[in-house]
């Protein structure tokens, strides 16, 4: 190869890459200012010291970090650990039950096509146009001793006392919060579920699979990738809800947000509440990197 050919493939390769920077440039730059910035700056402030003006003292201690996992009767006895645990048991129950519920929408989506499609979508999609405020406040009518749900179990004659299952605490904030990421679930499977080639159910079929097989040994595999990436857009939000449980656990227990926020706000302990966050953000990151690890960035669109 001549010395000028070189030069031209080095100018190419140059072009390439300096075209490639100036497309990415704008992304990574927002990437770099909007989140890893100030996840760094939260790293920092989770080591700092707050005074009794209330300035932060830059310095390196772990006493948060202490704070948040050793209390009074010993380790992992602290409300952080509680209310961590307990958030985690919520936003799994939330993403299971989504799971339950949007398996079979997505698929009878993938089946119906035309105005029928249209009708469908628009039916399980309407109530999610409205604000999220407002229909926490639609469920607190359902909940409680004389809620909807109550009243009506009541006026039939089919208990004689209120349900405590309808009481206000963990079944509302759990069905609440289905109900509010219902639809990343749905949109999700339904575009992994959309590919999948039916031929090959109609073959299980002939074969004599039964349904429970077919969706056992075909749909779920076949769409994994989609059931991934709604796992992750559901969990990681019901992780770090905060209004739902203010409003329908009414003091009956707090999930790990709650704690946080009241922390800061009684006594604006933002080297705490940084620590505590910290956790919050490693969920996060190992449930994408589970995704980033499983999925082609083709299958999540």
């Amino acid at each position: 190869m001549s010395t000028v050919q070189k030069l031209g493939d080095a100018f190419e390769r140059r072009g390439e890459r300096a075209k490639l920077a100036l497309m990415a440039g704008p992304g990574v730059s927002w990437l770099l200012a909007l989140i890893l910035a100030p996840t760094a700056f939260l790293v920092m402030v989770s080591f700092a010291e707050i005074n009794s003006s209330y300035d932060i003292v830059w310095s390196f201690s772990v006493s948060n970090y202490t704070e948040l996992f050793v209390g009074e009767s010993g380790p992992f006895t602290t409300p952080f650990i509680d209310s961590f645990l307990l958030s985690l048991g919520i936003a799994a129950a939330t993403t299971v039950a989504t799971v339950v519920l949007a398996y079979p929408v997505a698929y009878l989506l993938t089946l119906l096509s035309g105005r029928r499609f249209k009708i469908v979508l628009f039916a399980v999609l309407v109530p999610f146009f409205t604000i999220f405020i407002v229909r926490i406040y639609s469920w607190l009518a359902f909940f409680g001793q004389s809620g909807l749900i109550n009243s009506f179990l009541l006026s039939l004659g089919i208990v004689s006392e209120p349900v405590g299952l309808f009481e206000y605490g963990l079944a509302p904030v759990i069905i609440s919060l289905t109900h509010a990421f219902f639809p990343y679930m749905l949109l999700t499977l339904y575009s992994s579920l959309e590919g999948i080639d039916y031929g090959v159910i109609e073959a299980s079929r002939d074969l004599g699979a039964t349904r429970l097989e077919i969706a056992k040994d075909v749909v779920v595999p076949l769409s994994a990738q989609g059931l991934i990436t709604g796992c992750v857009f559901v969990f990681v939000p019901a992780l770090g809800t905060f209004i739902t449980p203010q409003f329908l656990a009414r003091g009956k227990f707090t999930m790990i947000a709650e704690v946080l926020t009241a922390r800061i706000n009684e006594l604006y302990a933002i080297n705490y509440g940084a620590a505590g966050s910290l956790f919050l953000i490693i969920p996060t990151l190992i449930a994408f990197a589970i995704v980033m690890r499983t999925t082609s960035l083709e299958a999540m669109g």
